[in-house]
C-alpha cells in the first residue's frame, strides 16, 4: 500500500475544507477532495446501475450548461454528488489488508475529532494552530459556539459535527461488536448521549441520536418501556428547564411541551429549523412536478422557485431573516433532496436503483449494529445531511464489508477443453 494511499485513508474521514480561497462564481465552496483521490485506482469497479446514475448526472449537467447555466456552478454540483458516492464502491473492492488499515485510520480520526472538541469545550486548543484550522475549515472557532451552541470538533459548526460523530459512533459499536442493550452497550450509548448534550449541544445531534437508539429496538417488545422513558425524560426536562439554561437542542423540546409551541408547531419548526427544513419541504414536491429537474446546477434558481411555489415568505424562516433577506439560492441539505431539486424524480430513482442491492439484504437489517448504520445512512440521504459529504457512503460500505466479502476481480478460469490423452 503506497504512502499516499495511507495518508488518504486517514483524510477520507475528515470533514469538508475550504482552503481559504475564493473561486469565481462559487465564493469559498466547502469541498471533500480526498475521496476522489482515494478512488483513483485501476481496480475500481462501480456497478452498472451506478454508472447509469453517473451518466444521467453528466447528461443533466450538460443540459443545464446548454440552456444558459453557469458552467462552474453545474460542475460543482456534479462533482459533489459523484465525489461523495464513488468512495462507496472503492471501499467495496479494497483488499483485506487495506480494509484493516482503513479501520485503524478510523479509530485515529475518531479520537482526534473527540480530542479537538474537548479542547474547544475547555478552551485549551493551542493558539498557534488556530490560523491553520481557519485556512482549511471556514467558520471554525477554537471554543464553543455562542447562543447556546456547542463545539464543532474538526467541523465548521456543531450541526455538521453532529452529522459526522454519530456515524463514527455507530461504526465504532459495530467494529467492537457491542450489543447496544448489554451493560457495556448501554454505558457507551449513555456516554454518547452526554457528549451530545454537553459538547455538541445541537438539535440535529439530538435528533440523530434518537434515530440511532430507535434503530436498535425490537418495537414489538420495546415500545412500552421506551414510551415510559420518554415521558420521564419530558417531565425531568420540564423540572430542570424551568430554572436552568438548556442547550439549544433541549431548549427546542422544552419550548414545544412547556411553552405551548405545540400549538403553532409548523411555524415554530419553520422558524427554528432554518434552511434544512425548508429545503426539504420545497425540493421533494418540485422533483415530482419536474421529473427531470432543471438540470444539474440549477439549484440557485430552482430552490427559490420551489419555496415561492409553496407560498413561504422569508420572514417565516429565521435563517433568511437573520442572514439572507429576501431569499438567496441555496442547495438542499440532503443528498436525495438535491437530486429531486436538480435532476428530478428520475435522478433519484436511478440513485435508489444503484444503492438498493446494498441496503436491502436481510443480513444488513438482522444485525442491530449494521441496521443502525443503514438507518443513519437513509436518514442522512433523505432528511438531514450535507451535500457532498462522503462519510455516510463510507460507513455504509465499511458496514457492508463487515458481513460481505469483496467481489473477486480475478480473471475467469475457463475449463480445460484440450482432449485428454487416451
Amino acid at each position: 500500500m503506497p504512502w499516499y494511499r495511507k495518508l488518504l485513508a486517514h483524510l477520507i474521514f475528515v470533514p469538508n475544507i475550504t482552503l481559504g480561497t475564493t473561486t469565481p462564481f462559487l465564493g469559498r465552496p466547502e469541498i471533500f477532495p480526498w475521496t476522489s483521490a482515494y478512488a483513483l485506482r485501476k481496480d475500481l469497479r462501480p456497478s452498472v446501475a451506478y454508472l447509469l446514475f453517473a451518466g444521467y448526472l453528466i447528461l443533466s449537467f450538460g443540459y443545464y450548461v446548454a440552456t444558459g447555466g453557469i458552467f462552474m456552478i453545474g460542475l460543482r454540483s456534479l462533482l459533489a454528488l459523484l465525489n461523495a458516492s464513488v468512495v462507496f464502491f472503492t471501499v467495496l473492492t479494497v483488499g483485506e489488508d487495506e480494509l484493516k488499515y482503513l479501520n485503524r485510520a478510523f479509530w485515529i480520526m475518531f479520537g482526534l475529532n473527540v480530542a479537538v472538541s474537548l479542547m474547544q469545550y475547555f478552551e485549551i486548543f493551542p493558539s498557534f494552530l488556530v490560523r491553520p484550522m481557519n485556512f482549511f475549515i471556514d467558520r471554525w472557532v477554537p471554543t464553543s459556539w455562542e447562543s447556546g451552541r456547542g463545539c464543532s470538533g474538526l467541523y465548521a459548526e456543531p450541526s455538521y459535527h453532529a452529522f459526522g460523530v454519530h456515524h463514527y459512533f455507530a461504526y465504532a459499536i459495530l467494529l467492537l461488536n457491542v450489543d447496544q442493550k448489554s451493560p457495556k452497550g448501554l454505558v457507551l450509548t449513555a456516554l454518547m448521549a452526554i457528549y451530545d448534550m454537553v459538547i455538541v449541544r445541537s438539535l440535529t445531534g439530538l435528533i440523530i441520536m434518537t434515530i440511532y437508539v430507535v434503530s436498535h429496538q425490537n418495537w414489538r417488545k420495546a415500545w412500552k418501556p421506551t414510551l415510559g422513558l420518554l415521558i420521564a425524560f419530558v417531565l425531568a426536562l420540564g423540572w430542570y428547564g424551568a430554572n436552568n439554561e438548556l442547550p439549544r437542542s433541549l431548549e427546542f423540546v422544552y419550548n414545544v411541551f412547556f411553552e405551548e409551541r405545540y400549538k403553532d408547531l409548523y411555524e415554530y419548526v419553520m422558524w427554528e429549523g432554518g434552511i434544512r427544513t425548508v429545503s426539504l419541504i420545497g425540493s421533494y414536491p418540485w422533483g415530482i412536478m419536474h421529473p427531470f429537474g432543471w438540470g444539474l446546477g440549477s439549484w440557485p434558481q430552482a430552490s427559490i422557485t420551489s419555496l415561492l411555489d409553496l407560498g413561504l415568505s422569508e420572514i417565516e424562516v429565521a435563517f433568511f431573516e437573520m442572514y439572507y433577506s429576501p431569499y438567496d439560492g441555496f442547495r438542499p441539505t440532503a443528498f436525495s433532496a438535491d437530486l429531486f431539486l436538480e435532476t428530478g424524480v428520475v435522478g433519484f430513482a436511478l440513485f435508489a436503483l444503484a444503492m438498493w442491492p446494498y441496503i436491502s439484504p436481510k443480513t444488513m437489517w438482522q444485525n442491530p449494529n449494521t441496521r443502525a448504520v443503514v438507518v443513519l445512512f437513509l436518514f442522512n440521504m433523505i432528511i438531514l445531511g450535507t451535500i457532498g459529504d462522503p462519510l455516510p457512503f463510507l460507513f455504509l460500505a465499511l458496514a457492508y464489508r463487515r458481513i460481505h466479502p469483496p467481489p473477486s476481480h480475478a480473471p475467469i478460469q475457463l475449463p480445460d477443453t484440450k482432449p485428454s490423452d487416451a
